[in-house]
């Protein structure tokens, strides 16, 4: 599809997007501007947890990146903003912030039994879609695990036990 029928398509539906990366020695959840794609939003939501985190603390800290994702097509005014942002963030940053954060020296260390599990909100429904780790910082949906629907009313404490569960199924040895 070409630039000029991207912009003359309908848009997608409005919907709002955060992930939860489970490291062995920290959680790092964080919001996304969503449009077609996500890209880090500068003015949402990127924090390291502590591994510790109980049920409701892990669901809260997922709900708040949750409801700061925002949705940002062409006619935004953040839209140029957010794709610079992304742009320019250099990947090595956020390595060496991750790697920091993990006691650990090198990539393949710090992505050894990784696990995500991605959240998207839309019309009063959170889809929770645990993530199978590609390489290089990557992941991809899990082909044959169907993603596990929740309301937006649910209990933090539920959410976080759901996220646990599926950050499990995530760091399972699957097969390309």
């Amino acid at each position: 599809m070409t630039d000029r029928n991207r912009f003359n398509s309908p848009p997608p539906e409005q919907r709002k997007e955060a992930s939860v990366t489970a490291f062995k020695k920290f959680y790092r959840i964080h919001s996304w501007a969503v449009y077609r794609a996500c890209l880090l939003d500068p003015d949402g939501i990127d924090a390291d947890h502590a591994p510790d985190l109980d049920d409701a603390e892990l669901g809260a800290a997922a709900r708040e990146a949750l409801l700061a994702s925002r949705f940002i097509g062409p006619d935004h005014p953040d839209w140029d903003r957010v794709d610079a942002f992304s742009k320019s963030l250099p990947d090595r940053e956020l390595l060496d912030r991750f790697m920091t954060r993990a006691g650990v020296k090198t990539h393949g260390a710090l992505y050894s039994g990784v696990g995500e599990v991605g959240l998207t909100l839309k019309n009063g429904v959170i889809r929770l879609r645990p993530m199978k780790y590609e390489g290089r910082g990557g992941f991809t949906s899990l082909r044959r695990v169907e993603p596990t629907d929740l309301p937006e009313s649910v209990s933090d404490e539920e959410l976080g036990a759901e996220i646990r569960r599926l950050v499990e199924i995530s760091r399972k040895p699957w097969k390309r």
